[in-house]
């Protein structure tokens, strides 16, 4: 019954006065100047965290067959998000709790991005690509969920921004990855394996990507204009004060005593809310992490999906799977930059689509049976779904008045553990995946 509420109070039709506030600046006093600044900051923000995550997914393929680990392929992408979980408990269970200052937490994430992309282009074997592979991956999860939590403080809107930047690095991630890796001119050396050769173009490819962290930190610290108090604005929270103080009372109190509400919640404990927080965001975060678990089995299953899934390396030009993940990340983009245009309330219906787009792609992996031409379009629309239950669920969660303003980052937060676990499960299932009879290399 609980779950059917949960699910049931999406549907519900959106109220003119909140579509009038969505396009409102923070404050009625905000210059227009301001609010651009802190637009493009958002922007920055998300297309910097994600880079690293994505040049690193859009070379999978290279630097498994670099060190000559093809059917491992699915390993770089589940270790780019085994620790994204615990990064995202300690930053929703640790720092928050006591106030770790975002400005901290931005400055340490952005040092981590730095060593995981040298780590990767010095790494002697594909074990030590892993390991710091696992160090980049985390810092992409740690980072979304300080920013998405930090978002509470500002204006709706900026989320959209925030989503279309982490739209951008897909795109931005993975046309840097092909753009370099065809600048890179390897050894002319006819002694040169295409092992080693594939090694030097990782090398400089991770090299060359690592000044885009300067502008992680130059958004943060220079353009963003920080916002006057750590609540939010005033007018903000009278807008939402009294519908969700109004829904308290009667949810909790029949008898519409006030005081005894109050009450309640100072005795509550810690595991209380969260459980609480977890029921309130659990429709939302089941759809979010579903979502992620089946596309990122059919972006694997796109490493083998062609009738040649060892193509013969030329330095000039990347191979297919950086092409399709390229794809992939297009539609991304165009879903996440969408907010502004369209609004899906029934997130369910993005998580049945893309189970079905997983189903296909397992069998095109196992039959080889899709002629080329058709994987880029396809692979366009399973960004396409991703990117659109990203931005809507993180609207929602924004915007619901059934979630208290002082539990929104929580729940917020648990929405963005979901996304890691989808991940972390779906890359497993591929690993498991790619070594049976019909998917394996011989």
């Amino acid at each position: 019954m609980a779950a059917r509420q949960v699910a049931a109070k999406h549907d519900r039709p959106v109220d003119e006065t909140e579509e009038e506030a969505d396009t409102m600046p923070d404050e009625p006093s905000e210059s227009k100047t301001t609010y651009w600044r802190n637009w493009l900051a958002f922007f920055l923000l998300g297309t910097i965290n994600n880079m690293p995550y994505v040049i690193i997914n859009s070379s999978a393929a290279t630097l498994a067959k670099s060190f000559d680990k093809t059917n491992d392929i699915p390993l770089i992408p589940w270790a780019n998000v085994c620790l994204a979980f615990a990064a995202k408990c300690l930053n929703a269970f640790v720092f928050v709790p006591f106030n770790v200052s975002y400005g901290c937490r931005i400055f340490c994430n952005g040092l981590l991005m730095l060593a995981g992309l040298i780590g990767i282009a010095y790494a002697p074997n594909f074990w030590v690509v892993i390991a710091f592979v696992v160090v980049s991956g985390s810092t992409a999860g740690f980072g979304e969920n300080v920013v998405l939590g930090y978002l509470h403080l500002y204006n709706p809107n900026f989320i959209s921004a925030w989503s279309s930047g982490t739209g951008m690095a897909g795109i931005l991630g993975s046309a840097l990855y092909i753009g370099l890796a065809c600048a890179v001119r390897t050894p002319s050396s006819e002694s040169d394996t295409r092992i080693e050769k594939l090694r030097h173009m990782n090398h400089w490819v991770f090299l060359l990507a690592t000044p885009v962290i300067v502008i992680y930190w130059i958004a943060y610290f220079i353009i963003m204009v920080k916002p006057k108090t750590t609540r939010r604005s005033s007018n903000e929270s009278s807008r939402y004060s009294a519908s969700e103080t109004t829904g308290l009372i009667q949810a909790e109190s029949p008898t519409g005593s006030t005081a005894s509400v109050l009450v309640a919640e100072q005795h509550e404990s810690a595991c209380d809310r969260l459980g609480r927080c977890i029921m309130l965001s659990a429709w939302l975060s089941f759809n979010l992490g579903a979502v992620y678990f089946t596309e990122y089995v059919a972006r694997s299953c796109s490493a083998k999906s062609k009738y040649k899934t060892d193509p013969i390396y030329t330095p000039t030009c990347p191979e297919f799977y950086a092409a399709i993940q390229l794809c992939y990340q297009a539609g991304v983009f165009v879903s996440r930059s969408s907010m502004s245009l369209v609004k899906i309330k029934r997130v369910g219906i993005l998580s049945i689509l893309q189970f079905i787009n997983m189903m296909v792609w397992i069998f095109i992996a196992w039959q080889h049976f899709a002629p080329v031409y058709i994987l880029p379009p396809y692979m366009i629309f399973v960004g396409l779904l991703g990117g659109a239950s990203y931005v809507n669920v993180f609207y929602l969660l924004r915007q619901d008045p059934d979630i208290p303003d002082k539990d929104r980052e929580l729940c917020i937060n648990i929405a963005g553990l979901s996304i890691s676990l989808g991940i972390f499960c779906g890359t497993g299932f591929n690993t498991g995946l790619f070594h049976l009879p019909g998917f394996k290399d011989q």
